[in-house]
């Protein structure tokens, strides 16, 4: 029986964590002009805010062309996190669940702030890669550019 693993890194930008927070809830579907080689569209399927239990179509790169619903399965305005959920899409194909989780706290230090990204999947089959050398090393790719851009805007 497969076994769901989880992996996360956290992530010092420069910016703070309210900003980073809220864009992500107000303005996520920016990313794609932001960062088009790997994010090419979003947009709400059911619901129409960041709120729990909304659900989004995304189109993206990270491994390969692929598309995937994704619900808002949390969103913790006290703690700064939301959490996603893959419900269908090529994702799932390799995954037979997979679940992404950001925080973002202040540093105290300049504005700057740490976002802890944690990745839960299981794997289809034993051959499949873990999510830690694509999918985790993106967004904490995602998060210093984002971080960078929001603190200089």
């Amino acid at each position: 029986m497969a076994q769901i693993s989880q992996i996360s890194a956290d992530v010092q930008i420069k910016c703070c964590a309210e900003k980073f927070y809220g864009f992500f809830r107000k303005n996520m579907f920016q990313l794609a002009q932001m960062f088009p080689k790997n994010l090419h569209n979003g947009e709400f399927l059911e619901g129409n805010d960041f709120t729990t239990g909304a659900l989004m179509q995304w189109s993206y790169d990270i491994v390969g062309p692929a598309k995937a619903k994704i619900k808002l399965a949390d969103v913790d305005e006290q703690n700064m996190s939301i959490t996603y959920e893959a419900v269908e899409g090529d994702i799932l194909s390799d995954y037979n669940f997979f679940r992404v989780k950001f925080q973002a706290s202040s540093n105290g230090e300049n504005g700057s702030a740490t976002v802890k990204w944690s990745i839960e999947f299981e794997k289809a089959d034993e051959n499949i890669p873990s999510a830690e050398a694509n999918y985790l090393d993106f967004v904490s790719k995602l998060s210093m550019g984002l971080g960078a851009y929001l603190a200089t805007n």
